[in-house]
């Protein structure tokens, strides 16, 4: 592919990336208020953010590399090898977000801060699994309209998915927070 298309393609999506990350620092920015009322929340922002952007980022990229092999393609879609992906990210949203309840739990701990453990878990596991089922269909939903634009798959899904990640990312961490923080 030569450098003009490669930029042609990408270039106006990373501009909207750079918005993108101008507006969850300003979503990041409300949540000051409840980095104060819940101890410890500030700890699991950047590894929820993380961890979404890693898992959607490699589904994004497996669908590309299934639709370069033929596996998938846009009339065939909604197959075994594409339910299988999701499954999969959705496995590992729900066991990375235990996993990352529990080291803010006990990184808490270390610095002094003390959270109620129970309230850290379920807000991490409740961000971690809503922002999964909202990015995995975003992920289909993406590879979809770059399959039927006949643009290439690896040149598109990374950032926005990073970008629509972390939004979204940041969004289910607020909400689950209100939510949860409410009743504890």
């Amino acid at each position: 592919m030569f450098a003009k298309e490669v930029v042609k393609q990408s270039l106006p999506l990373l501009i909207i990336c750079g918005l993108g990350g101008i507006i969850t620092g300003n979503f990041l920015g409300v949540m000051i208020e409840l980095f104060k009322e819940i101890p410890g929340l500030l700890i699991v922002v950047p590894a929820v953010i993380a961890l979404r952007g890693n898992i959607n980022t490699t589904l994004g990229s497996r669908l590309g590399s299934a639709y370069h092999l033929g596996i998938i393609d846009a009339e065939n879609m909604w197959n075994n090898e594409l339910k299988q992906n999701i499954l999969g990210s959705l496995i590992l949203s729900f066991l990375i977000s235990l996993i990352i309840g529990i080291l803010a739990y006990i990184s808490s701990i270390f610095l002094q801060i003390y959270p109620n453990p129970l309230v850290i878990i379920s807000i991490v596991l409740l961000a971690g699994g809503l922002s999964g089922i909202i990015l995995a269909f975003l992920t289909v939903i993406i590879i979809y309209v770059v399959f039927k634009q006949g643009y290439d798959p690896d040149n598109i899904t990374g950032p926005a998915l990073a970008t629509f990640g972390d939004i979204i990312t940041i969004l289910c961490i607020f909400f689950s927070a209100l939510l949860i923080g409410g009743f504890a």
